[in-house]
């Protein structure tokens, strides 16, 4: 990797500002194209700096990084640079998940709270009309016995309740409908947000948020045991896109994505993991029929031969590593370990699962 390029630093700016030609205002504002083009520059030498792509997800990351008002973004990236010195595109990936799906839970919460007070409304009137007709019963007895003494101001006077009921009847009618319209849109409102915190957009799985939130949904379930993990990796992506670009990738990853679900049946939990990376939830399997199971799946993608649909170059066969791994006790060591193996069938040779005990044999 060559050495860190330096981004415009303060002294040359204001070298560039004591260079102004004599006829220019020095307080003028700067000129907005001059100030696109330094900040451009510095999102290309950020980039260039990383060996990053230059993808949109990058070129965004890098803004924002540079810019400094997101604190989660920059203080995940910063934790990763103080690590390891650089960042990869899957570190870029991961900590753009993460920070939007920090975003979410606040969504959420502002619908919930509203939610919440359409329910207290709609409580409130039903305690209003539980008064009114309380109300109303007690005017209703004390006309009853006004009516032998004096008849026509018990007529008057239950003529004149039975008026304030009806009104007040037809305004907690209306305060209930309002309140059940807004309930209603607010609840589909709720599950619309909650659909999108946990779905990847470009692929229609789950995302980690909703895989993790499905994961403990069956392990919570006793009668389904044995449960074995595994996560997957397409291999030789970064080359498709470096070929035939990001759009014939994100149709690859979307078709990728779609076959492992077909393929592997209900019975597994198929979820983008982030970037090329799957991850599969075994129900009712342990590690070795995972694999098995996983292999065979494997072996029938490899038989498929893709072409790009808009140059019509043929992109070849597509494969995946993986790596599996049982569930037992805490899913986070599962997951370790399965990306572990991951690492281990990618140093193997690629195109192969491998489980916690033996390799399973890949095609030839």
């Amino acid at each position: 990797m060559s050495a860190p390029v330096s981004l415009h630093s303060p002294l040359d700016r204001l070298v560039s500002w004591f260079r102004r030609g004599e006829g220019e205002d020095p307080w003028a504002a700067p000129d907005r194209t001059a100030l696109h083009r330094l900040r451009y520059e510095q999102i290309g030498a950020f980039l260039f700096q990383h060996g990053l792509e230059p993808s949109t997800t990058n070129f965004d990351f890098a803004g924002r990084f540079l810019d400094g008002l997101e604190a989660p973004l920059v203080r995940a990236a910063q934790e990763l640079l103080n690590a390891k010195g650089s960042l990869t595109d899957r570190d870029v990936e991961r900590i753009v998940e993460r920070c939007a799906a920090g975003e979410t839970p606040d969504k959420l919460d502002k619908l919930t709270r509203e939610l919440e007070s359409k329910v207290a409304d709609c409580l409130a009137a039903v305690g209003d009309a539980t008064a009114s007709t309380s109300a109303y019963s007690t005017a209703l007895g004390e006309a009853a016995d006004q009516m032998g003494s004096e008849p026509g101001e018990a007529y008057r006077r239950l003529l004149e309740v039975t008026l304030d009921v009806a009104e007040t009847t037809r305004r907690i009618g209306g305060r209930l409908e309002r309140t059940r319209e807004g309930t209603r849109r607010l609840r589909a409102d709720l599950e619309r947000a909650v659909r999108e915190a946990e779905e990847d957009h470009l692929t229609g799985l789950p995302n980690r948020r909703g895989f993790f939130a499905r994961m403990e949904e069956t392990l919570a379930r006793p009668d389904a045991a044995p449960f074995a993990l595994a996560l997957c990796d397409i291999d030789n992506f970064k080359a498709i896109n470096d070929r035939h670009g990001h759009h014939t990738g994100d149709r690859v990853l979307r078709f990728v994505a779609r076959f492992l679900r077909e393929d592997l049946g209900r019975r597994v939990t198929v979820a983008r993991y982030g970037g090329e990376e799957f991850v599969c939830l075994f129900e009712g399997a342990d590690a070795e029929e995972a694999a098995d199971l996983l292999d065979g799946c494997r072996a029938r993608l490899r038989e498929r031969l893709l072409r790009d649909q808009t140059t019509d170059l043929p992109i070849g066969r597509i494969s995946f590593s993986a790596g599996v791994a049982p569930v037992a006790g805490d899913h986070a060591d599962a997951l370790r370990l399965a990306d572990d193996l991951l690492y281990a069938a990618k140093h193997a040779g690629k195109d192969r699962v491998v489980t916690s005990t033996l390799p399973v044999a890949s095609a030839a």
